[in-house]
């Protein structure tokens, strides 16, 4: 039995997740259309947000987590959750020392929302060398100081480039 309070079976349509009528009807949405979950797919863990679609409510499974949890589409799979803090940020170590040490970008930073907060630390802390991440980190410092209208050595639109070229967004 799973310690989360929302479980059921559901079945895999592409790279998305239904929730059942009788789970959504349970949620409470509030002023907001999305929630933040915490939860597994068949015993891996997952984090993510639920999302509005055509009248039901759905979460995203991508291929490779899809893989991970030993699934495919058409295949049904136990999912378990209970609904997470959405101004939560795990911020990887290498960005929380570069914003320590700048109390300006720290500041920036702080007024940033939640999910625009959550893309640069995931853009951070899915990179595999170390290296890598302290260039993310500080290319994240150089967003912050330019919003704030200071200089770094990395302009905002190099750091910006430097995202779209690895295929993901700088959320500006």
């Amino acid at each position: 039995m799973s310690d989360y309070p929302y479980n059921f079976d559901v079945k895999i349509t592409e790279t998305l997740v239904y929730l059942p009528k009788h789970i959504v009807s349970q949620l409470d949405f509030g002023k907001s259309k999305r929630l933040r979950i915490d939860g597994e797919i068949n015993g891996i863990r997952i984090e993510c947000g639920l999302m509005p679609d055509k009248g039901k409510c759905c979460f995203m499974v991508s291929k490779k987590l899809q893989k991970l949890c030993g699934i495919s589409p058409g295949d049904t799979a136990r999912v378990s959750f209970d609904i997470a803090d959405s101004e939560a940020v795990v911020v990887p170590k290498e960005l929380q020392f570069a914003l320590e040490a700048n109390d300006a970008a720290m500041s920036a930073w702080e007024k940033w929302t939640a999910g625009k907060r959550r893309a640069q630390c995931h853009r951070v802390s899915s990179a595999k060398r170390v290296e890598t991440r302290e260039r993310r980190a500080e290319e994240v410092i150089a967003l912050c100081l330019a919003e704030l209208g200071m200089q770094t050595g990395v302009t905002p639109w190099q750091a910006f480039e430097r995202c779209r070229c690895e295929g993901r967004q700088a959320f500006l």
